[in-house]
């Protein structure tokens, strides 16, 4: 028999039978027919699997329609913000039927995971599970470096230093909000300073020989920093010298690609090519230089002066904020972070193997260029599937640059890829960069020589050589081909309308109708009082996974929980504080201060039905085996706890606080058992179970509070000692204390757990998956654990990468309106 339904009262003194919120049993169902949909989205995802256009557009369409705020709650302002998103959502269902009509963006994720690398020739070495490897190790080694450059001091104050300069340089252009922003004249002052060396904000000092290589490092910023070092006379004689020829070779590095993208390279060739003073087509054969030019030419000469004027404004208070010697002293100290770095062995082996795969693959790439026919070889010609990934990669972006093709773009980084190859000159310059790179960032304290500043200024003016003269044709061709690509793609009606939805709100939620920044008091009202509370109400009933026990003793299964917020978290919070002084001018008169806090939660209460179970009693008398449905109802004040702590005598140094009483009260409890073997037992010793279950409620909330705090003490305590001791010495830092100190408790805790685990051989479960059971064959029919399973087996099936998991709008809840054209919008 189930217990009655619950009322709903949220008062001082709710009546026994009645809760903040009542278990709403066809609510509940829904919630976590819900939730369970969703959860068998992200098991698709998991799989591989991906949604239709279908899926995609029923979903979109029923986030438009379906607002989770009501919009009549809102304000005109509020309801504007509601327009703007929808029109957000419509644009981008626009752009998944007309961008994605054919579903090519999910054939290509799917055909770039079932990518196979693995080579079929000795040209191609690079295999699928060589790619998996490295995808796991980049991830790790990334991870690494950036803990090492975020947690260095000198990293940290640089970027503090950046915003500060920032802040200054917004507060000379913004003159109505200067006193806000600017920051003080202190911490402007101290934005040249360097941060202590060898500081990390959450690593230790380095040890060993690392620490004495540290102190020679140094030693070598504060000899070498000041040190600024001219281009090289070679380096000078090699820019100057009249013998560098200033045209392209005259054979044709790109002539096989003419057979396959002639206009693409006659493209190229026209813009590269150097051509006489009698080529009628001269006027058309632009630089980006030039078009550039002939392009600000049309604006009137006001504007231009005025904005010349803006830009010298600019540049003189850029010049202002970072002349030379700060200019310098930044690029001294991020030398100075990259040196650091260097005496971690993580950093040398984090970088060496980024370093190292790298070179794998462009060595991958350049063996793969050309075969012993002469023509470009196709680099991933031995798998159809990743060629025919990429094919549809290069489709897609073309579509959303309004079908611009990329041909030119193509043809043109071939062109300076042959340019390298066939270069015996550049191909070398190239080994010098990789060289120089990895001499700076590997070899410890070079950064900071005077080769370092020699080899840079060589290797840059060599490449004027290369860009500026040889080659740079060929190098304006990208720049243009590029730059018109891009313009497609800002030209392009949806990639548009999509800018401008987003513009919009944007402008809505924080700007007026002048375009100035404001503050919305009725919007932000809105987010308060309405939009805030009512996705906090969507959140609705939280489902707990299965919870399985088993020991030697007995076996516990427990489903079909659900947590709802409302009813869990205390209605009432009251502090009461009591502070007594006593203070004397005279030394003869001691000084006393005692301080009381008592803390009240009340009204902690829980509307649980059918939740299912299952019970093995496996030793002693009796032995008992059962499994039912039982319904557990604690409403009126619910558990009442109240909680007083008094501050510790000053004498005593073994305690910072007392806990002088915890008191925990359960009002009204109930419970009823169903569909169960034994249930005429339980309802005769249902009133007898009641009381004693209180107590135990009670005195397990008592002891586990007192126990908390107490523990909670002994920290403390710990942690002062420590910190004191910390602070009269050299060798540790607080940081170190408090990290020692958590690694000891951590791993007091797991030989406790362990120890624990060793005498009852228990085990305690959340099941996340059908895998991961304890006790497969217990619990019950009408298990949420059962509806979890479908839906991992649903993610699972469909054909190539679809599923029908995806398919999560309730039936008959659609009703997409007409799009609006991307020409109209």
């Amino acid at each position: 028999m189930s217990l009655p339904a619950a009322t709903k009262n949220i008062s001082d003194k709710p009546p026994a039978n009645a809760v903040t919120s009542p278990n709403d049993p066809k609510a509940l169902q829904a919630d976590v027919d819900r939730k369970l949909r969703a959860y068998g989205v992200i098991q698709a995802f998991r799989n591989g699997r991906l949604p239709s256009n279908t899926q995609i557009d029923e979903t979109l369409a029923y986030v438009r329609d379906h607002s989770p705020v009501s919009v009549d709650k809102l304000s005109p302002e509020g309801r504007k913000l509601i327009d703007d998103s929808r029109d957000i959502i419509e644009t981008a269902r626009l752009m998944v039927k007309e961008k994605n009509a054919d579903e090519l963006f999910q054939e290509f994720i799917f055909h770039t995971s079932d990518a196979n690398l693995k080579p079929q020739t000795a040209d191609a070495p690079i295999g699928k599970d060589d790619v998996k490897q490295h995808r796991e190790e980049a991830v790790h080694h990334l991870r690494t470096l950036l803990q090492l450059l975020l947690t260095n001091s000198e990293t940290r104050k640089l970027l503090s230093d950046a915003t500060l300069i920032g802040r200054d340089l917004f507060a000379q252009g913004a003159a109505n909000v200067a006193e806000r922003a600017r920051p003080s004249a202190e911490k402007m002052a101290n934005v040249d300073d360097a941060a202590p060396s060898e500081q990390w904000a959450t690593a230790g000092p380095l040890d060993g020989d690392h620490k004495s290589a540290a102190k020679d490092l140094a030693q070598s910023l504060k000899d070498t920093h000041k040190d600024v070092v001219e281009p090289s006379d070679a380096a000078k004689a090699a820019r100057a010298d009249p013998s560098v020829p200033t045209s392209s070779p005259p054979h044709d590095p790109a002539a096989p690609l003419k057979a396959t993208a002639p206009g693409a390279v006659a493209a190229v060739d026209n813009a590269t090519e150097p051509t006489s003073p009698s080529d009628p087509n001269l006027q058309t054969k632009k630089t980006f230089k030039s078009r550039f030019q002939a392009m600000t030419g049309k604006v009137p000469q006001e504007h231009r002066e005025r904005a010349t004027a803006e830009l010298q404004g600019v540049k003189n208070s850029l010049k202002d904020q970072f002349p030379k010697e700060r200019r310098d002293q930044f690029i001294y100290r991020l030398k100075k972070v990259v040196v650091e770095c260097q005496s971690h062995p993580s950093y040398k082996a984090s970088l060496e193997w980024f370093l190292n795969v790298l070179e794998q693959y462009f060595g991958h790439a350049k063996n793969m260029a050309g075969d012993q026919r002469g023509h470009t070889a196709n680099l991933f010609e031995n798998d159809p599937a990743l060629q025919q990934s990429t094919n549809e990669l290069r489709t897609l972006a073309e579509r959303f640059a309004n079908n611009k093709s990329l041909d030119e773009v193509i043809a043109a980084v071939q062109r300076l890829w042959q340019d390298a190859r066939e270069d015996d000159e550049l191909r070398a310059w190239w080994n010098r960069v990789d060289k120089f790179v990895h001499k700076t960032l590997l070899e410890p304290g070079f950064i900071l020589q005077p080769q370092f500043n020699n080899e840079a200024h060589a290797i840059r003016d060599d490449s004027h050589r290369f860009f500026d003269e040889k080659y740079k044709g060929h190098k304006d061709a990208l720049l243009d081909s590029v730059s018109a690509w891009f313009k497609a793609f800002g030209d392009d009606p949806l990639n548009k309308r999509f800018g401008e939805d987003w513009s919009r709100l944007t402008k809505d939620l924080l700007f007026d109708e002048g375009g100035n920044l404001t503050y919305k008091a009725s919007l932000w009202n809105d987010v308060r009082t309405v939009i805030l509370p009512e996705l906090a109400r969507q959140v609705g009933y939280v489902p707990i996974p299965r919870i399985e026990y088993t020991d030697n003793m007995v076996d516990l299964v427990l489903e079909n929980i659900t947590l709802q917020g409302r009813n869990l978290l205390p209605n009432i919070f009251e502090i009461n504080a009591q502070n007594y002084f006593k203070m004397s001018p005279y030394g003869s008169i001691k000084d006393e201060h005692h301080h009381t806090v008592t803390f009240s939660m009340s009204q902690i209460q829980a509307d649980l039905r059918d939740v299912a179970f299952y019970y093995n009693k496996k030793q002693g008398f009796p032995k008992i085996r059962d499994q039912g449905l039982a319904d557990v109802f604690l409403g009126g004040q619910g558990i009442s706890v109240k909680v007083t702590l008094a501050s510790a005598d000053p004498s005593d140094h073994t305690s910072i606080f007392k806990v002088k009483n915890v008191s925990v009260k359960v009002d009204a409890l109930k419970f009823a058992i169903k569909d169960a073997k034994h249930g005429t037992l339980y309802k005769a010793l249902r009133p007898l179970a009641t009381g004693l279950i209180k107590k135990q409620i009670a005195k397990a909330f008592s002891d586990s509070i007192r126990t908390g705090l107490e523990l909670l003490d002994e920290q403390l305590v710990q942690v002062r000692d420590n910190m004191s001791e910390a602070s009269q010495s050299d060798d540790k830092s607080r940081t170190d204390v408090l990290r020692t100190m958590f690694a000891r408790k951590q791993e007091e805790a797991e030989t406790k757990a362990s120890s624990v685990k060793s005498k009852r051989e228990s085990k305690f479960k959340f099941v996340p998956g059908r895998e991961s059971m304890l006790l497969p064959d217990a619990g019950h029919e009408n298990g949420w654990a059962r509806k979890q399973f479908e839906k991992d087996d649903l993610a699972k099936q469909g054909e190539g990468w679809r599923s029908n998991a995806f398919s999560i709008v309730p039936n008959g809840t659609t009703h997409p309106t007409p799009a609006k054209t991307a020409t109209a919008a």
